[in-house]
């Protein structure tokens, strides 16, 4: 769009009456705005010094003496600037406004626009902070203060904030109607200098350039005896003398031009580009041959057509139309060129991507005459651009939206490009991810070597990898894979290289996750098993080059089972973490602390002393802190446990062969100290490895025992005060395949160590419950039913299931409950008595009986006794023995006999092997007897077969 073209005459008095109002209105603004910035600056100091006085006279108490605090806020309020002031404490209630009825309420019910975020941020600054409130004109100031008498509460709790605003809008709309006042004489002096020079102006320029303008027409129209009269200023004279001159000449050149017209008719249509050639007007005078193939017009059909009627171009992206570079040239008389992006459609619809060019026709004078436009077809050249800005396009896709991070490095190893994902994992902008830059970002430690690999690169022209690490956008440094490859050009020449990265944090810390779980515990974060043989294999071999000696201490934590039974294994695992702590704090950072697994710790002093009486002595008294350690209480909250541990201990010099022979050694110690009882430490003997294997090879077998059906039961008969028989107790039996039967006292403790007493027991229970209902099935009519006793082990009873396995046995053998009587150990009752009464209740429920056996051999307590549904008690043979003959015994005897006759409880004596014994025993009310006095025991099948035979004698014909 061409805007229209003003005369002189408007434009001079137009131009000075803009100059006037820009004058004007800078000096005015510019006046308003100083002094409007010097007001605000002025006010919002005055603001900050309100606020920091009204929470300094709080802090110093003047809420107490409100008189000083009430005077001051009055004053303030005075400044008509100051529309709102208001105190509040750390509960976001007012303490302080010129409203009586807003002392105590909440600020949120008063204000709206200070919100909990704000007042919570400013409570937390010890400054004044200034802000705009609601536009450019209102400010408020807000300043925490320390209320008084609240020192010690936590911060939040103990600061309140002042708020002071002011509205400055009325005061600068004053000044700025003061300003405008002022400036009313300035401005009108102005004004008139301004028509003054209006009037010079229009009187010796507008008027002469008037008369240039109407000759110059004339002479447009071919008119070439146009004169001007030389008049007004010396340069407007002497434009009207050049004028003047110019007709002359161009009267002169007119015929030199037609046979200059000629001569280039020739030359252009010789060309090879397109050729257009215009007026003044835009209208075309000259056409060659290339210009009328590719436009479509024959030069006949052109000639004086408008230039935009045959020369029709647009935009090859959208066909947006495209100005004609030959009006550009008529507008600004200079070379125009347009870029090949241009379209131009021929005649026929048929479209040519060209390049163009228009340049002005100019006389020798440099008078402007046309103007040529010369044009050839870029198609081919255009369709080669596109596939090469697809092809980069494709590029950049590819490397900017994948997960690489790709760069580019020129000839001199700098680098000029970088892709998307290496700007957004560095965060840096692309200015400072080029040329050398990009270093900074490298780890310190890592940049020698990088720089060394991509020279080396760079020499030897052969690719490279490395990783390194680069710091993320997070501030981290992470670690990178980088592949660097050497790049050449179409012609074999090099290039530089390009390189690829990778980040490999991840799998980097999954590796050392991996190596770290594969040589230390997951729980404890101690060394594991596999890192304690390495560390024990260092020792062993330190010790062959240089003497001395070292400790290896096997701890291992009494009882721990029951922790992890009784509380769970989460309270297992924080003692576990807990052990690990403390055995950690008593050894030197020489010294390994290692869990081989469940509560088993192993303690490795590489160098005890240097010889070996030393080296015992400080052992045992390392060994003597561990046990310590571990009987202080374990709290966790509202858990509490006592505990204890046994420690092997074996020491070792340069004879050791190898590590595991060392960590068995103390095993088999640590073995041995459990054996002797808890908290004990016991010293590895070279004996000591027999004897375990000996009880290894034990627990093997008796593994095998029960599949093999090895076990058998036996049954010692009860007899009552006539000696007639009231039922039996059951014992096991192993009958071994090669060593004959083994006596219980050998394998029951193994059993019961190791685990195997469960399955074993289960196995008795079951046999025992199918004896009984062929006894129950084979006792005569009208005879009284005997009674079987089975022992179970506290490790049996103390199974979650205990109770629904007895249920499913009975059930299933069919037997009456009442004939099988359960025999426990009071130890067991007393370590696990609130356990111990819930299921023994729940199983007299199911019709059973028990009977305690062994009693008076452990933590005798009577108190018990009542709160259990017991049936019997078993005086163990230990007392039975010296009786009557020792006072002790014999006091200890009579004491429970008459203690279980009052509580109802019938006593069986075990062991009675002489009638003195009976008789002693008999007198002092015990009922019911068992020994070699009266039967020894028998087989199982022997034992009814021969009851039954009894039966059926005593039975009545």
């Amino acid at each position: 769009m061409t805007l229209p073209r003003l005369s002189l005459r408007l434009m001079i008095p137009l131009g000075l009456g803009l100059l006037f109002l820009l004058i004007t209105s800078v000096s005015l603004i510019t006046a308003i705005h100083n002094r409007s910035a010097s007001f605000v600056a002025d006010s919002s100091q005055r603001l900050l010094g309100y606020t920091s006085e009204i929470a300094r006279i709080i802090e110093q108490g003047g809420l107490e003496h409100s008189g000083i605090l009430k005077s001051r806020v009055s004053s303030i309020l005075t400044d008509p600037r100051v529309d709102m002031l208001i105190a509040v404490d750390s509960n976001r209630e007012v303490l302080v406004s010129p409203y009586r009825n807003w002392q105590g309420k909440p600020v949120d019910d008063l204000l709206t626009d200070l919100e909990p975020s704000t007042f919570t941020q400013r409570q937390d600054e010890r400054l004044p902070r200034l802000e705009p409130v609601d536009g450019d004109h209102a400010f408020r100031a807000l300043q925490s203060f320390e209320l008084p008498g609240v020192s010690g509460r936590p911060r939040l709790e103990s600061r309140g904030v002042v708020c002071v605003r002011m509205d400055l809008t009325a005061s600068l709309a004053r000044i700025r109607n003061e300003a405008i006042v002022a400036r009313l004489p300035e401005a009108g002096m102005m004004l008139l200098i301004i028509l003054l020079t209006a009037w010079v102006l229009d009187s010796q320029i507008t008027r002469p350039l008037g008369r240039l303008r109407q000759a110059a027409m004339r002479l447009r129209q071919g008119d070439h005896d146009v004169r001007l009269p030389e008049l007004g200023c010396s340069e407007i004279a002497e434009v009207a003398h050049g004028f003047n001159s110019m007709t002359q000449a161009i009267a002169e050149a007119r015929d030199r031009l037609l046979e200059s017209e000629q001569r280039l008719a020739v030359t252009l249509d010789s060309i090879g580009d397109g050729l257009i050639a215009t007026d003044l007007d835009g209208h075309i005078t000259l056409m060659n041959p290339v210009a009328e193939q590719l436009t479509g017009w024959s030069r006949e059909e052109a000639i004086g057509k408008p230039i935009e009627a045959v020369f029709v171009i647009c935009h090859a992206d959208d066909d947006r139309p495209v100005v004609i570079p030959i009006r550009r040239v008529l507008a600004e008389g200079t070379l125009v060129g347009l870029a090949n992006h241009t379209v131009l459609t021929d005649r026929d619809g048929n479209r040519h991507h060209i390049a163009e060019s228009a340049a002005p026709i100019q006389r020798e004078d440099g008078v402007l005459v046309g103007v040529v436009l010369v044009f050839h077809d870029v198609s081919q050249e255009y369709q080669l651009r596109d596939a090469l800005a697809e092809s980069e396009q494709h590029f950049r896709t590819l490397a900017d939206n994948g997960q690489t991070l790709i760069w580019t490095a020129n000839l001199e190893g700098k680098r000029d490009y970088v892709n998307h994902p290496w700007l957004a994992f560095t965060g840096l902008p692309r200015t400072d991810a080029l040329g050398d830059d990009w270093q900074r970002a490298v780890h310190p430690d890592d940049l020698p070597a990088l720089l060394q690999s991509i020279a080396s690169s760079y020499e030897r022209r052969v690719p490279f990898t490395r990783e390194y690490r680069l710091r993320h956008h997070s501030g981290e440094y992470r670690w990178l894979l980088a592949k660097g490859t050497p790049r050449f050009s179409s012609r074999g020449e090099f290039m530089g290289v390009m390189g690829q990265c990778v980040d490999v944090t991840a799998d980097k810390e999954t590796a050392a996750q991996l190596e770290r779980l594969a040589y230390h515990d997951g729980l404890t974060d101690l060394p594991n098993r596999a890192l304690l043989l390495d560390r024990v294999d260092q020792a062993i071999r330190q010790r062959k080059r240089h003497g001395g000696v070292g400790a290896m201490f096997f701890v291992d934590l009494d009882e721990f089972k029951q922790i992890n039974d009784l509380y769970g294994h989460s309270l297992g695992d924080q003692v576990l973490i807990e052990v690990a702590r403390r055995l950690s704090g008593l050894v030197r950072d020489t010294d390994t602390v290692a869990r081989l697994g469940g509560d088993e710790f192993l303690v490795l002093v590489p160098e005890m002393a240097h010889d070996i009486h030393g080296a015992r002595q400080s052992a045992t008294a390392l060994a003597d802190k561990l046990r310590h350690a571990m009987e202080q209480p374990f709290e966790f909250q509202d858990f509490r446990h006592l505990a204890t541990a046994s420690v092997g201990l074996t020491l070792f010099a340069g004879k050791v062969d190898n590590a595991e022979e060392l960590i068995r050694e103390a095993d088999v110690a640590m073995y041995q100290a459990k054996r002797a009882g808890h908290n004990n430490l016991v010293n590895f003997e070279s004996g000591m490895v027999e004897s375990v294997t000996r009880r290894y090879r034990l627990e093997q077998e008796l593994k095998q025992a029960l599949e093999r059906g090895e076990f058998e039961l036996h049954l010692q008969s009860q007899v009552d005060r006539d000696e007639v028989v009231v039922g039996a107790e059951i014992l096991l039996r192993w009958r071994h395949p090669v060593r004959g039967l083994v006596s219980p006292a050998e394998f029951i403790s193994v059993a019961e160590e190791s685990g195997q007493i469960i399955a074993i027991g289960e196995w008795v229970l079951r046999e025992a419950c199918q004896l009984l209902h062929g006894l129950e099935q084979s006792t005569p009519p009208g005879q009284k039913h005997l009674n079987i006793s089975v022992n179970v082990s506290p490790r049996q009873f103390r199974t979650p299931d205990f109770v629904d396995r007895v249920r499913q046995t009975i059930e299933q053998t069919g037997i009456d409950p009442a004939h099988l009587m359960i025999e426990i150990t009071e130890n067991m009752l007393v370590s696990h008595a609130s356990d111990a009464i819930e299921r023994m209740r729940a199983l007299a429920a199911l019709g059973l009986t028990f009977s305690i056996d062994d009693f008076g051999t452990g933590y005798s307590s009577f108190a018990y006794l009542k709160r259990l549904p017991l049936n019997e008690i078993k005086l163990d043979k230990s007392f039975v023995d010296d009786v009557p003959g020792s006072p002790g015994d014999t006091a200890m005897v009579e004491a429970i006999l008459a203690m279980a006759s009052r509580l109802g409880i019938e006593v069986v004596a075990e062991g009675v092997e002489t009638c003195e014994q009976f008789h002693y025993l008999k007198a002092n009310d015990c009922t019911r007897f068992q020994g070699f006095c009266f039967a020894r025991p028998a087989p199982a099948r022997q034992w009814i077969e021969e009851q039954l035979q009894a039966m059926e004698r005593n039975s009545p014909s």
